[in-house]
C-alpha cells in the first residue's frame, strides 16, 4: 500500500505545474494524458526520490484554494530544507514559515507554491 498524493491544479496550469515539480523536487515525468478537447490535462504521474505525486487540472470547476491539506516532504539533511526552499521561491512560491530549527528536532520550512498547494519540508536534525 501507498499513499500517492493527488493535487487538482486551477486554471488549465497543470502541465505549468508539472514542470514546477519536475524542476524544483527533480522529478521525472512517467504519465501524461491529455485530455479530449486538448486543452487541460486529466492526469500527469511525477516520481521523484522514491515517492509519486499525480496532478490534474481542474475539471469540475468547484476546485477550492488554497487546498485544505498540504504535502510533507522528507529531506535527507537540514541544509537542504534551505536550499529546498531557496529553490522554491526563486521559482515563483512564498515562503510561510522559515526556515528554522523546531522543537520537535527538525529543520523545518513551508511555502505555497504558485498554483495555491501548501507544501512542508523538514528533515532531521540528529
Amino acid at each position: 500500500m501507498s499513499v500517492v498524493p493527488y493535487l487538482t491544479i486551477p486554471d488549465g496550469r497543470a502541465g505549468e505545474a508539472a514542470d514546477f515539480y519536475k524542476k524544483l523536487f527533480n522529478a521525472k515525468e512517467t504519465v501524461r494524458m491529455p485530455s479530449e478537447d486538448g486543452k487541460r490535462l486529466m492526469h500527469v504521474a511525477l516520481d521523484f526520490h522514491g515517492g509519486t505525486l499525480f496532478l490534474s487540472d481542474d475539471f469540475t470547476g468547484h476546485a477550492r484554494y488554497p487546498s485544505m491539506c498540504s504535502v510533507f516532504v522528507r529531506l535527507e539533511k537540514p541544509a537542504d530544507v534551505d536550499a529546498l526552499l531557496a529553490r522554491a521561491s526563486g521559482a515563483g512560491a512564498s515562503a510561510t514559515h522559515g526556515p528554522e530549527d523546531m522543537f520537535w528536532g527538525d529543520r523545518f520550512a513551508s511555502f505555497t507554491d504558485p498554483f495555491g498547494h501548501s507544501w512542508q519540508i523538514g528533515a532531521a536534525k540528529a
